[in-house]
């Protein structure tokens, strides 16, 4: 459930992609600082947007400057770290595992199982810093799963539970202890409406992932609410809509100003990349082979 937190770089100006780029690599480098190197594969640009929507509302001290690293070591790239990098970085490196252990029980392939086992010193990591955040997380993805088990499970069962864990998750970034005070009383007081929006994210994340990954559950037999319910693009499409519609206006009602428009360009426009690019290459195929396009 990565990768659809992205911006549209195409909508924003050279400086607001510079910022993103920087706000990208101090997490990077975060991840790097509490996990070591190799943990650096648990970077997404979704945990990107988590640091950028939390340093906005609560305006904490930022640290920037610019270094190289093995994935540029030949310039020095500019960065942008706040404590909030460092919050997001734990739950990188805890989703990410449990990322792994859905794998495994997916498929249990040698591949993710080397991946779980590379990471499991991390997360145990992770859990000293984040016990409730890890303890949230494994009961949130032990109830999916079951869910998805059951053959009469709703459509939008497992989208709520997932709204529901984004939601703690910003919920307790706002609470972040080791923010600046000044940063967790500006946090705490916008807690419940973080929460909130971080809810209606994860569900539109969740039924986004389903849409774009339809082809593939359809022939692997794996849960995908779509799927049951015999979806065409168009559906899809229109039950995406109302959920969107939903977080932008939860969105818009919290009080943030640094880096808003980039953060707009995420839910207005970059969310609906990877839809947007699955079903215009699917039209192009069945055109190219001569069935009616729908």
């Amino acid at each position: 459930m990565f990768g659809v937190a992205v911006a549209r770089l195409d909508q924003v100006s050279e400086a607001e992609k510079e910022r993103y780029q920087a706000l990208y690599c101090g997490l990077c480098r975060a991840i790097k600082r509490r996990y070591g190197q190799l943990s650096r594969a648990a970077l997404s640009y979704d945990l990107a947007f988590l640091t950028m929507f939390l340093d906005s509302l609560t305006e904490p001290v930022e640290r920037s400057g610019t270094a190289r690293c093995v994935a540029h070591p030949a310039k020095q790239m500019p960065y942008c770290e706040s404590a909030y990098s460092d919050f997001a970085a734990d739950l990188s490196v805890a989703l990410a595992y449990h990322k792994c252990l859905d794998d495994v029980a997916d498929d249990g392939s040698a591949k993710a199982h080397a991946a779980e086992m590379a990471l499991r010193s991390r997360y145990a990591q992770a859990q000293e810093r984040i016990g409730a955040e890890c303890a949230a997380i494994q009961q949130a993805m032990e109830e999916i799963r079951a869910l998805e088990a059951q053959p009469d499970t709703a459509p939008d069962a497992c989208a709520r539970v997932f709204g529901r864990l984004m939601g703690q998750l910003f919920a307790a970034g706002c609470c972040w202890e080791e923010a600046d005070a000044a940063s967790r009383w500006e946090g705490a007081m916008w807690a419940q409406a973080a929460a909130g929006f971080g809810a209606l994210l994860g569900r539109f994340i969740y039924m986004m992932d389903a849409a774009v990954d339809y082809a593939a559950d359809e022939r692997s037999g794996s849960y995908n609410p779509f799927v049951r319910l015999g979806a065409g693009p168009q559906q899809m499409r229109e039950v995406l809509e109302v959920l969107a519609a939903d977080m932008a206006e939860a969105f818009e009602r919290l009080p943030l100003v640094q880096d808003v428009h980039l953060m707009r360009s995420v839910l207005y426009a970059g969310v609906w990349q990877k839809f947007n690019h699955t079903y215009k290459e699917r039209s192009e195929a069945a055109i190219s082979e001569g069935e009616p396009r729908g």
